[in-house]
């Protein structure tokens, strides 16, 4: 199994729309395309293994006293359940304790049983909280193998940067400006992050 994070910073995108008026355009006076700007950060936690599986994706919000809000997961109905996972950081990137709940909430459950008694191989970087004490002794205590990439070497190692990251934020950005959706607020994040993890899951 490989394991990553991708990060999205919801008010910008990879292509975006221009604004300008006529007389801007003769005078030559567009020069940089303008985007909403929002720097909030949402991570995804990802895990595809080899037999090209992929594990329910974790997303994490950005959220300074840790709470989630109800609107922010407004569009995750109960359809959705098993099939997605949602938590909150200060940084809206992962840290220690999202990294153990990760493993054992959705990497043993989804992966245990299928390998019954056999040791399971994880595929992941060096960021710290894939090493912890806490991380090392439950995949020590759970038969999961760690294969930790060199330093800096995941832009050429890392197998779901080419798979699927690149194909997700290329749907990402392409429905993101399809609708036009300026300012981008944190409701507006899941059903548009759906339904590009849907298009890149059937395109692998």
């Amino acid at each position: 199994y490989n394991m990553d994070e991708k990060g999205f910073l919801i008010g910008v995108i990879g292509s975006s729309h221009r604004i300008f008026s006529r007389r801007a355009w003769e005078k030559r006076e567009v020069t940089s395309a303008v985007q909403d700007g929002n720097r909030e950060w949402i991570t995804t936690v990802a895990c595809v293994g080899a037999d090209g599986v992929a594990l329910p994706p974790l997303i994490i919000f950005e959220a300074e006293n840790g709470n989630l809000r109800d609107s922010w997961v407004f569009g995750i109905t109960p359809e959705y359940k098993d099939q997605v996972f949602v938590a909150s950081s200060p940084s809206g990137w992962t840290n220690n304790q999202l990294g153990v709940a990760w493993l054992e909430h959705i990497f043993n459950r989804y992966t245990e049983e299928k390998c019954r008694r056999s040791w399971r191989l994880l595929i992941l970087d060096g960021h710290g909280s894939h090493i912890t004490m806490e991380f090392l002794d439950y995949c020590n205590n759970h038969k999961i193998l760690l294969a930790i990439f060199p330093p800096h070497s995941t832009h050429t190692l890392q197998p779901l940067d080419v798979v699927l990251f690149r194909p997700l934020s290329s749907n990402y950005s392409k429905l993101h400006t399809t609708q036009n959706l300026v300012p981008v607020k944190k409701r507006d994040f899941f059903p548009i992050f759906w339904q590009s993890w849907i298009a890149s899951m059937k395109k692998n």
